[in-house]
């Protein structure tokens, strides 16, 4: 099968995450979360306290990200320290472009497809992607989902607080790729959403 790329978008805590690796799964391709970057570098940052973004060396090597050679612990990289962070750099154009370069290589250097998740993949990154997927839930929903998975380091008030900055930077704001297939998980379960994705994509 031809190599190809299904992007996952959307906001925190609508499960892009565990879609993504069951479908990775299920199609038999890599998966990576475009996430890690951003709070890999907001965590270098954090410790080496370098802002200077021309001398950043972004790098994803199966599946596991280097920056400037560092690489970290997932469970290190979900600070409220670190999400903050992530979220300031994330409105710096010239990270973002470091980001998308990265990105790119990264796929071109895999054999397999990619299904890949973030909130922008569809929309800047891989816009001629072959499947585009959007993932929304309401805020109540997604901050319960959310607070679990950070074990309560990140509140419903983060996440809209979040939100509002996604959607309005100027720079790769979070929206709906163009012919995206539009999900709303609220009240689906993750077994309930994988199925409505293969069913509407056709995936076999």
């Amino acid at each position: 099968m031809e190599k190809f790329i299904l992007t996952i978008d959307g906001p925190s805590g609508v499960g892009k995450t565990s879609i993504g690796q069951q479908l990775a799964a299920f199609l038999n391709c890599n998966f990576f979360s475009s996430g890690n970057i951003y709070r890999s570098i907001a965590k270098f940052i954090c410790d080496n306290n370098n802002k200077n973004y021309d001398h950043y060396d972004i790098e994803v090597v199966n599946n596991i990200c280097f920056i400037n050679g560092e690489t970290y612990n997932p469970e290190d990289l979900y600070s409220n320290k670190v999400t903050n962070m992530s979220s300031k750099i994330a409105k710096d154009e010239n990270i973002r472009n470091y980001v998308k370069k990265s990105l790119l290589r990264y796929y071109q250097s895999l054999e397999k497809s990619l299904v890949i998740e973030g909130r922008d993949m569809g929309s800047v990154v891989f816009q001629n992607a072959k499947y585009k997927i959007y993932l929304d839930a309401d805020l109540i929903t997604r901050g319960k989902r959310r607070e679990n998975q950070s074990k309560m380091t990140e509140t419903v008030s983060d996440l809209e607080k979040r939100d509002t900055e996604d959607i309005n930077r100027s720079i790769s704001p979070l929206k709906i790729p163009e012919g995206a297939l539009v999900i709303d998980n609220t009240n689906l379960s993750l077994d309930e959403t994988m199925k409505l994705i293969k069913e509407s994509l056709e995936l076999q």
